[in-house]
This record gives structure tokens, C-alpha cells and sequence, in this order.
């Protein structure tokens, strides 16, 4: 039996999990969760890597000492976290840039690359959405005028974490795909594009693959966490969609949506779409854990709905959906548009969305809830067939995943929305997902398909089949997101 330690992080917590895998099963037993909170500095948002080390080193304590209690010695360590952001780290191991938030990126950034190359020549060369928050845009702007010793690094966060535990400099390439800066085809940095840019090339650290070892563990990090020998890191889906979409039994007709502060809907394929019809949909292309793509879109998750239950004292969840359960009106928003994304007052936007396209406003939180939801869902919908579109399939399931697989409700009107059953969990993906390709990575598992089928046979999925009263409310739906001729 294999015993591995998942470090997850997520926009707003993080996990630190303890795994077991046999031939015929994987367990998972959470050790040590924590709070992400950014930090404000003047006009921007950061993000507390150092706070996140210290959080993953007691999660690793915790780990250890459970594995030691129970006479298991650790296989290794993965860590996945989302994607874009970076900080840079000097020749000795200083962090000599901070890790901005996603949510601070600079328009202007994107301005000055799109001058100097066209968003559609990168993503016909990157398949990366081009948003404002991508590295592409964002790492020459922040290093612009910013003096950066000799020998320094540029690392994505999980890479700063393995470089933090290991020593070791480099990209995985999953959460590297993220950036902008690789090239689709050959899943190497794109030289051309890094130096349109305005990025200095040898701060770009080399690439590896998941499934491969990133180094041991430092004397000091042994020490701190309590480990009676070496233990290696070893690399998982770095990008956390790429760890939970490895843990879905996906087949061809097979559709996923990775739901938590963000949702992540698309498909698995075996090679990227870099069309012009691709990019104008809205999509993605990024690196899956043996060498496939998913094709996806970056689309808003519960955000929505955990703003609205901040700015309401933070109700108990469970009375709201009941009651959202039974509104009997159907109201519609988009859900990814920029204002509401950015919103610092998420229920007063939702309404005036309302307002915006001939709806009544919400009356009480129930109905913004019931809203929320379906209008996730029907986004849901609209990404999920313009995905099969664009790749030629029939979707005959939808996999939901992540912390939205709980919500009974959003799986339900997801069902009803798409017309295809939705199999709800794990809702720890990301974490199986990490623990299962270091897995493979030790030889544990043979590959990624035996590893999907040692997940199928550990968890218990929920299905929710297709049971709609009113199936052309998801018709007027499209029709009030769909802007006139």
C-alpha cells in the first residue's frame, strides 16, 4: 500500500490530505485545513505564500504524524494549486517579487503584449483564453523596471511550494500551460512568444511533466514536519483542474464541470483547438496530466453565491437552498459578465441585471440563491455543447466536481439544463487527483486509466437524472443572455 501527502490549495482554502492506494482503492483522510485569505497593499491584492508555506508545513506535520501513528512510512508529497499567479525567487531563494492576486491584473498589461502580438496569434499558438489576469500580461508588467538579480526564477505557485520544500526550480507543465507562454503543440515554452512579450527568457524555469519526480525534501523540511527519512515530492497535476479531471472515469461522451470559487466546464481531448471559432467561444486549452487537453472554459462558481452569503451575515446554507428549492420563479443572469465578476456588491448587481433585461429583482435571498443557480446551470449548458461542437462528440454524462458537487440543487438544475445525467463528486477531486498520479509517478498504478479505475471503484458518485417540469425556461434563458442582431 502506497501512502502519499496531497497539498491542495484553492482562491479561498487549502488542504492538506493523507492518501492510501492499493490496486483496488484510494482513500483520502483530510489532516489539515486552512483559510487563503489575500493580503491589501496600497492599491493591490497579494496573496500570503509565505502564510500558504507555513499552513503546508503543519499540514505535512499533521500528515506525518498520522502515518507514523499507524506505522506508514510516505511515498511522497504533490501540490496543486490554481493557476496564472507567480512569484519570483532569487539566487539564494528569496522571494524577491510578491504573488499578486489574480484579481489585481492590470488592463494595461494586456494592452501592451496585444501590441506587440495580436491575442489571436497567441492563442493560435498557446490555445490560452486571453484574459487579463494571464501571466503572458501580467509577468512583464510587474517585472518592468523592477530590478531582478541574475539568476533568478519565475515560479507559478505550486513550483514555488516545490521549490520551497525541495530546492528544485521548475515548471510543471500542466500548471505552466496556464501561462500563455507554451506553445499547444509541443507543450514547450513558446521562445518567440516570451520574448514578444517583453519576458526575460532565463527567468523561465524548465519544464517536467506530472507523474515525475521534483527532488527529496530538504534536511530542514524533514525536520520541520517530522519525517523519519527522505521523502520525495513528486509531481501531480500541478494546476489543480488538471488533478481533479484525472480523477473522473471520463469517456469520449463525457463532459466535466469543476465547480468551486470558479467552474472549469469542458471536455477531455486528445489534441488542442486553436480555431478562431474556439477563441471567439470563449475557450481554453490546457494541459491534462498524460499529455491530453481539456478544452474548457473559465466560467464564474460559487463566488457569486458565497458574496451574496457574506453580505447577508452568513445564513445557514442548507435553509436557503431548501427554500430556493421550491421559488417558483425563474430568473436568469450572466454570470460571467465583468461587472458582476468584479462586483463589490454582488446582490445589488444581480438585481440591477434583473432590471437590465426586463426580470423582476429578486425579493428575498431564496429567489437570488434559486437565480444564482440556474443561472450557473444554464451557463453550464451553453459551455458544455458549444464544447461538443467544437469537438465533435455527443455529451451523454456531465461529471460535476469540487466543493459545487454537495450542492444537491445546482446538480439537479445542472440535470435538467444539459438534458444528460450529471454524476455529482468527488468533491475532493483535486486531492484524489493529486494522490493518485504520484501513484502512478511511483509505479504504484500503472497509468491514468488504471488510476480512473481504482477512483470509480473508492467513491460514491451521486446521479441526478434529467427531471424537468419545465424544460423551456432554459429557452427563454438563452434567449435573455443572447444579446440582439
Amino acid at each position: 500500500m502506497g501512502v502519499y501527502f496531497s497539498v491542495d490549495l484553492g482562491a479561498t482554502s487549502g488542504r492538506v490530505s493523507l492518501g492510501t492506494v492499493t490496486a483496488h482503492r484510494i482513500e483520502l483522510h483530510e489532516v489539515h485545513r486552512f483559510r487563503n485569505a489575500p493580503v491589501r497593499v496600497a492599491d493591490d491584492w497579494f496573496w500570503d505564500v509565505e502564510d500558504l508555506y507555513v499552513q503546508t508545513l503543519n499540514g505535512l506535520a499533521a500528515a506525518s504524524r498520522t502515518a507514523l501513528a499507524s506505522g506508514m512510512i510516505p511515498n511522497g508529497i504533490g501540490v496543486d494549486t490554481w493557476g496564472v499567479d507567480f512569484g519570483v525567487i532569487g539566487p539564494e531563494g528569496e522571494l524577491v517579487l510578491e504573488a499578486r492576486h489574480y484579481r489585481s491584473a492590470v488592463e494595461q498589461a494586456r494592452e501592451r503584449v496585444s501590441r506587440r502580438i495580436s491575442e489571436a496569434e497567441l492563442f493560435r499558438r498557446t490555445g490560452v483564453q486571453p484574459m487579463t489576469i494571464n501571466t503572458v500580461y501580467q509577468a512583464p508588467e510587474r517585472l518592468n523596471g523592477t530590478a531582478v538579480p541574475a539568476g533568478s526564477s519565475l515560479l507559478l505557485i505550486p513550483d514555488l511550494l516545490t521549490y520551497w520544500l525541495t530546492g528544485e526550480r521548475a515548471a510543471e507543465r500542466t500548471i505552466a500551460s496556464t501561462t500563455g507562454l507554451v506553445d499547444a503543440r509541443s507543450g514547450d515554452w513558446d521562445t518567440e512568444i516570451v520574448a514578444q512579450s517583453g519576458l526575460d527568457f532565463a527567468l523561465l524555469p524548465p519544464l517536467r511533466s506530472s507523474a515525475t519526480a521534483a527532488g527529496q525534501i530538504t534536511p530542514r523540511v524533514r525536520a520541520r514536519i517530522g519525517s523519519k527519512g527522505d521523502v520525495p515530492v513528486l509531481y501531480a497535476g500541478s494546476h489543480d483542474t488538471a488533478s481533479a479531471v484525472a480523477a473522473l472515469p471520463l469517456e469520449h461522451s463525457a463532459a466535466f464541470v469543476s465547480c468551486g470559487t470558479w467552474a472549469l466546464v469542458g471536455v477531455e481531448n486528445d489534441t488542442p483547438v486553436l480555431s478562431d471559432e474556439a477563441m471567439l467561444a470563449g475557450f481554453t486549452n490546457e494541459a491534462g496530466v498524460a499529455g491530453s487537453t481539456l478544452v474548457m472554459r473559465n466560467l464564474t462558481g460559487l463566488w457569486l453565491l458565497e458574496q451574496c452569503l457574506r453580505s447577508w451575515g452568513n445564513p445557514p446554507l442548507p435553509d436557503l437552498l431548501a427554500r430556493a428549492g421550491h421559488v417558483g420563479q425563474n430568473l436568469f443572469i450572466d454570470v460571467g459578465a465583468a461587472d458582476l465578476v468584479s462586483s463589490a456588491d454582488v446582490p445589488g448587481d444581480i438585481a440591477r441585471a434583473c432590471r437590465a433585461s426586463g426580470q423582476p429583482e429578486p425579493d428575498d435571498p431564496a429567489e437570488y440563491v434559486r437565480c444564482i443557480l440556474l443561472s450557473l446551470a444554464l451557463a453550464y449548458r451553453r459551455t458544455i455543447r458549444r464544447a461538443a461542437e467544437l469537438t465533435a462528440r455527443n455529451v451523454s454524462v456531465v461529471h460535476l466536481v469540487g466543493g459545487g458537487s454537495r450542492n444537491a440543487l445546482l446538480c439537479q438544475l445542472t440535470a435538467d439544463a444539459c438534458g444528460v445525467p450529471v454524476l455529482a463528486g468527488p468533491a475532493e477531486a483535486s486531492s484524489l487527483g493529486n494522490v493518485g498520479v504520484q501513484a502512478v509517478a511511483t509505479g504504484e498504478l500503472s497509468s491514468i486509466e488504471q488510476l480512473r479505475s481504482v477512483i470509480a471503484m473508492s467513491v460514491h458518485l451521486r446521479r441526478f437524472v434529467p427531471s424537468d417540469s419545465d424544460p423551456v425556461r432554459w429557452d427563454r434563458g438563452e434567449e435573455l443572455l443572447t444579446p440582439p442582431p
